[in-house]
Order: structure tokens, then C-alpha cells, then sequence
């Protein structure tokens, strides 16, 4: 983990805040084309003006959002943890350098159009002085493991130019250039894919998320789960994982998950008997799955669409089933742990459920989005075109606003909206017009008339987190790109692959343990986005060739390859030594980490072999399956039946309870029939499923 954040004084704490607020003016006004589509709008109702019309290049608008996010990391990330209390006068040159380095790109963009591959010594300046800082910025804010593992390829890449360039005068000088035009100037490195995803996909989802939370949304599923679950034998348990498959379906992020709901569930669950570490075992698992669960999956759900140049809504349904088998896995780990230690139904009381069924309102923006993503409207429009439904229904549910001000902005609202319809924009260009302005109408409503300054300071937090958290986001991006980079300027980017294929003799199983052990090795320090890309790059194209070999369609096999390698890079977040999620949850909990962390990686045995289950039956993915019949519905409905029948074995066995406590032989037949019912077929071998139900059903009758 990165250094603290410091404890800025109000000046630093303004200055952070208008970078962040410039980061959202760059994403909404030019990678999104609001000011041109307000252009557009305003032209249509009769107001030209011109300087709307100004459009930026896609690699200017990521240029530009790294320059304000260096700047913002170099004054808010100390060089050291004891430099907590000020920001000293060579880290205001640092920020001033990194905003510099990066901006330059944007300057001299359209001359760079005209000299591709011939950059001048100042731009080789600027792109050393660009990559140095944006690997201090990484360690500050993410710790050492990812800048590492870049210079680590930096360094290879070097090595490789100088070889390549031996037979010309001054071969490192000649490697530098090229390697920097390749990592700086080109789109293939720093301005590659995972950022210009960032940029494009994520930052929206980041900032719905960061909506739906300043608004109550997450606290108020949590109260809703409580009211409902809450009585039941290890209720607030049981609660953490409903709530925290709920949230992550909005929050993407496993430890803002564990931040919303374990704030709740944690103490409770320890009031009702749960040991302190096994309570933020429960919410660090939970929250995990959150990273899983569509319509809004991890970061690096929206960068395996664009590797694998299919819709994100493919990736969305195909993320289902196994979702589901993990939460199904954690809940009935859950429930067996509660009944083994014999926890009883706690007495604390919960708001009434009819009372918080009356703001059930406050959900519609999940179902919202998940509509506009399966019918197909791009990722970034359907985030931003749900904004404008949370800030109305977070402005109703706001009990310290008055309804002058909830009904003067709802009619404010209203009358945009007729006003775009009026003007007849095309559908991309109305959404994301409204949910803009939706924004702006709320924090100019809020501040002018009286009561509305609370749900206006609101909206502010929303867009200043939202900016600060994408921060990090859009440096793993970076590094992952730089890594990526040096991959396709070596051409290793595909022989990697081909030497993994050749060590493991084209075994798939063995593929996806190696596949399993790398990912795993490295999210012990590396943001779980640029896990994913580099261990995608490295190993998806091998699973893909040996799943092919064994008869799986192309698309198929790419597409389990690339889920493989993204659910074992989020894992990774309760998979000590490091396990974020389970960190976050045992600070809560006060509970010891290493206790916390074990736990939670056993509670999450279901994410571990869930991958395993799509890798052999890939029907589970959905969107792999070319022709729906009956037959086919059957099989996936077998499968997803074997899934859980396995995981209940799993569960009795490693917890030992089933009806009672199991005695020590059925664990031992229960543990591994659960893991190897993962990897047999029962449309072609039913033996594993019968054996398994046979035992289950044995277990449960020996009282």
C-alpha cells in the first residue's frame, strides 16, 4: 500500500479540489462531447456560440487528466509517511513538473499528427522527465509493487532496444527514443487501452457510484437487508453478503464495499457472538464479489471488452452465473459457520421494513443502467443517463431539503429534458446532455434557493471523490500501459503466451493453476485493474489455444480465458499476505489481519473455484452459447445445479457442519467431492454429481 494521504491545510485542501473538479470538466466536457452536444442544443433553441465547438483527441484528454492527477497525487501523497503535516516546496515543483510533463502532450498534439516517429529532443525530455514522475506518483499513492514491475519491463525494453539498434552509432540513445516515442507519443503504451478505458468507461461509473453513495444509497440497502435479514440466525452476517452483492452492483470497488456496508454489519455481527476476525472475514468475501457482480463490474471488466472488441453488456451477462455461484458459495459458508458456533438470532431492534419500503425509489437507478447496458447503449452514456434518475430520487429522499427546492429542480429537470426533445438530439447526445446538466441544475438550484445548500455540498463530494478515487485508477492504468507497451515494442506480447502453452504441454488445467498462481502472486501488491492486463496479457492467449484444442469455439475460449485471469485478479484482494479488502474489513472489525485474511480467502473458496466451473463448462458464461434451445437451457441449468450442489459439499467439509457436526471421514469425502464436481461435466459423467448428493444426503441424515 502507498504512503498516507496528508493532512492538508485549507489552501492545499481548495487547490486539490479545483484539480478534481477540472478532471471532471475534461471527462464530461470533451471525452464525453457534452460542450459540443450543448452546442448542438443550445444551436437548436437559437443561442450559437462557438467556443462550444472546441474538441479535443482522445490521447489530449487522457494527456491532460494525468497532468491535473499528478499534480493532485504530488501534493496530496507525501515522499515519506512522516512528512504528513505540509507540503514541502520540492513537492509543489514535483506537481508543477508532473502537470508539465503531460500537459505538453496536449500543446503540441497536432504537430505530433505530422512527425510520427521523429520526435524532436524536447519531446524525449518531456517523455523521460513524464514516465519518471508517473512512477513516483504510482508508488506514492499504490505502494512499490507496480512501479516495480514497470521499470522491471523498462528495463528490458532498454536492454532489447539497445540489441536492436547495436548495429547503428550510439545504440542506447537510439534505444531511448524509441522506446520513449513508443511509450509517450504513440497511443501503445502509457496512452494504450487501459487508460483510454479509464478515461472512457470508468471514470463514468466511478462517479455514478460516487453519486449513489453520497446519496444514501448503499446505507440504505444495508438498512434495508437488516430490517429483512436481520433476525434470522446470524442475520447481520447473512446481511453482509446480500447487501454487498447489492452495492457491488453500483460500487465496482471491494473496499469502497467494505467501507459502505461493513461499517454497519461488522459491529453488529460481532454483537451477535461472530469472533472479531470472522466478522470482517464475512464483509471482506462479501464485499469481494462486489468487483463480480453486474450491471457495474470492476474497472477491468471495461478493459477485457475492449481486448476482446465485444460490448461491455456481453461481459456483463456473461459475469452472472458465476457471480451468483460466488455469492450462493459465500452465503452457505454463512449460514454453516452460524450454526456451528451456535449463534442465535440477535435482539437489537431494526427500522421497520414497511418504513424503508417506502424509499425503495432509491434502487431504480440499478435497474436503470442495467437496462440501458443489455440494450446496447454504450457504457459511458448509460452511466452518465442514469445520473439524472439519482440525483432526482437521492433529491426526494433528502429529509433536511425542502419540497420548494426538491419540486422547483424536478421541474427544472423536467423542462431540460422537453427542451432536448424539443431540439431533437439523437439519443446519446440527449442522455448525456441531461445528466450533465442535471448535475449543474442541482448545485445551482441547491445554492440559490434556501434549504438546498446541504444536497448541492452533495453533489460537490460526489465529484470531487469521484476524482480523487479515479486518480489511482487511472495510474494502474498507466502502468499497466507502460507494461503493455514494452510487450508489443519487444513483440513478447504474444510469445509469452506460446512459452507458457509449451511448459505446460497444452494441458488446460495445468494452464489455469499457473494462470491462478501468477495472478495471484501478483495482486499481492498490484491494483486488481492492472493485474488483470498483465496477466491477461501474458497467459489469456494460452488458455485460449489450449481450450481451443479441446474443441471450445474461438470467441468461447477467448472469453473464458479473459474471465479467468479477471476473477483471480480480484481475489487476490482477500488472498493474503496482502488482501486489501480483508485489511479494510479487519481495521473495522479490530480484528487481527492474518486471522481475518485466512478466513476470508476460506469463506471465498467459491470465487477460487468458480473460475474452474466456467473454465470447463463455459455454457455458464451465457453469451457463449450460439444456439438457445431446450437443450441448451438445460444444460446450463445442470451445471449451474452441479455448482452449487458442489459448493454445499465444499462448505460441510471445511466447515464440518451440516445438520450437526460431521465427523472426521464425510469431511474428508465432502471437501474434495465439492472440488472435483467443479471440474467433471455431469451431462457426461453424472457419477461426481450422484456421489456428491449421495454423501450430502448421508451427512445430513447422521444426527
Amino acid at each position: 500500500m502507498g504512503s498516507s494521504i496528508r493532512l492538508l491545510s485549507r489552501p492545499y485542501v481548495v487547490l486539490v479540489a479545483l484539480l478534481a473538479i477540472l478532471i471532471a470538466v475534461a471527462e464530461l466536457g470533451f471525452q464525453m462531447g457534452f460542450n459540443f452536444y450543448l452546442y448542438n442544443l443550445l444551436t437548436k433553441l437559437g443561442l450559437d456560440l462557438p467556443w462550444l465547438r472546441t474538441t479535443l483527441d482522445t490521447q489530449q484528454v487522457q494527456a491532460l487528466v494525468l497532468a491535473l492527477t499528478l499534480a493532485i497525487v504530488f501534493i496530496a501523497y507525501p515522499l515519506r509517511k512522516k512528512e504528513r503535516e505540509k507540503v514541502p516546496l520540492y513537492d509543489l515543483a514535483l506537481a508543477f513538473l508532473g502537470f508539465a510533463a503531460f500537459f505538453y502532450v496536449v500543446v503540441v498534439f497536432p504537430e505530433l499528427v505530422y512527425r510520427v516517429g521523429r520526435p524532436t529532443m524536447l519531446d524525449i525530455a518531456m517523455g523521460i522527465l513524464a514516465i519518471a514522475l508517473l512512477i513516483e506518483a504510482t508508488r506514492r499513492a499504490l505502494g512499490p509493487v507496480l512501479p516495480l514491475v514497470a521499470l522491471a519491463f523498462l528495463i528490458y525494453g532498454m536492454i532489447y532496444g539497445i540489441e536492436a539498434y547495436s548495429h547503428v552509432e550510439n545504440p542506447p540513445a537510439r534505444a531511448t527514443t524509441a522506446l520513449v516515442n513508443h511509450l509517450y507519443l504513440a497511443k501503445e503504451g502509457i496512452f494504450g487501452t487501459p487508460l483510454f478505458v479509464m478515461v472512457t468507461y470508468v471514470y463514468a461509473f466511478v462517479l455514478f457510484g460516487a453519486f449513489l453513495e453520497k446519496l444514501g444509497v448503499g446505507a440504505y440497502i444495508t438498512q434495508l437487508m437488516l430490517s429483512l435479514l436481520g433476525k434470522k440466525p446470524g442475520g447481520p452476517a447473512k446481511v453482509a453478503a446480500v447487501s454487498s452483492a447489492l452495492v457491488g452492483t453500483s460500487s465496482g470497488s471491494s473496499v469502497a464495499n467494505v467501507m459502505v456496508t461493513g461499517t454497519f454489519t461488522i459491529p453488529m455481527m460481532k454483537r451477535s457472538g461472530f469472533p472479531p476476525h470472522l466478522a470482517g472475514a464475512v464483509e471482506a468475501a462479501a464485499s469481494t464479489g462486489g468487483q463480480l457482480m453486474p450491471p457495474v463490474m470492476g474497472a477491468a471488466a471495461f478493459v477485457m471488452a475492449e481486448f476482446l472488441g465485444r460490448p461491455y453488456r456481453d461481459i456483463m451477462i456473461a459475469g452472472f452465473i458465476p457471480a451468483l455461484l460466488y455469492y450462493i458459495g459465500v452465503y452457505i459458508f454463512i449460514d454453516l459457520y452460524t450454526k456451528r458456533l451456535g449463534i442465535k438470532p440477535t435482539e437489537e431492534k431494526f427500522p421497520p421494513v414497511l418504513r424503508l419500503m417506502r424509499s425503495l425509489y432509491l434502487l431504480l437507478p440499478i435497474p436503470l443502467i442495467a437496462y440501458l447496458l443489455v440494450v446496447g447503449i454504450p457504457p459511458q452514456h448509460s452511466a452518465i443517463a442514469a445520473l439524472t434518475l439519482t440525483v432526482v430520487t437521492g433529491l426526494v429522499a433528502q429529509p433536511s431539503v425542502s419540497w420548494t427546492v426538491k419540486i422547483t429542480t424536478i421541474a427544472g429537470i423536467a423542462l431540460l429534458a422537453v427542451a432536448i426533445i424539443y431540439a431533437g438530439l439523437n439519443p446519446y447526445a440527449a442522455v448525456i446532455t441531461l445528466g450533465v446538466l442535471t448535475i449543474i441544475i442541482g448545485v445551482v438550484l441547491g445554492l440559490l434557493l434556501r434549504g438546498g445548500r446541504s444536497f448541492a455540498a452533495l453533489i460537490y463530494e460526489a465529484l470531487t471523490s469521484t476524482s480523487t478515487t479515479a486518480t489511482t485508477v487511472f495510474l494502474a492504468a498507466s502502468m499497466a500501459g507502460i507494461v503493455q507497451g514494452v510487450l508489443t515494442y519487444t513483440g513478447q506480447i504474444t510469445a509469452i503466451g506460446f512459452k507458457l502453452l509449451e511448459l505446460a504441454g497444452g494441458n488446460l488445467l495445468l494452464l489455469l493453476l499457473m494462470s491462478m498462481s501468477i495472478s495471484l502472486v501478483l495482486g499481492m501488491g498490484v491494483p486488481t485493474t492492472a493485474n488483470y492486463i498483465i496477466t491477461s496479457l501474458v497467459s489469456a492467449s494460452a488458455i485460449a489455444s489450449a481450450a481451443r484444442e479441446l474443441g471450445y469455439a474461438p470467441d468461447a475460449a477467448l472469453l473464458m480465458a479473459h474471465m479467468f485471469v479477471f476473477y483471480f485478479g480480484i481475489l487476490a484482494d482477500v488472498t493474503p499476505p496482502v488482501a486489501l479488502a480483508a485489511y479494510a474489513a479487519s481495521t473495522i472489525a479490530k480484528s487481527d489481519f492474518f486471522k481475518t485474511g485466512f478466513h476470508a480467502s476460506m469463506l471465498a473458496l467459491a470465487g477460487y473455484l468458480g473460475p474452474y466451473m466456467f473454465a470447463f463448462h463455459p455454457d455458464l458464461l451465457l453469451v457463449t452459447v450460439k444456439n438457445w434451445d431446450a437443450t441448451a437451457a438445460l444444460g446450463v441449468l445442470i451445471n449451474f445445479a452441479s455448482g452449487v450442489v458442489g459448493m454445499y459439499s465444499l462448505a460441510a467439509g471445511v466447515t464440518g457442519y451440516l445438520r450437526g457436526p460431521l465427523p472426521r471421514y464425510l469431511r474428508a469425502l465432502l471437501t474434495p467431492l465439492g472440488v472435483v464436481n467443479v471440474v467433471v461435466n455431469p451431462l457426461q459423467n453424472p457419477a461426481v454429481l450422484i456421489a456428491n448428493i449421495a454423501v450430502l444426503t448421508f451427512a445430513a441424515l447422521k444426527k
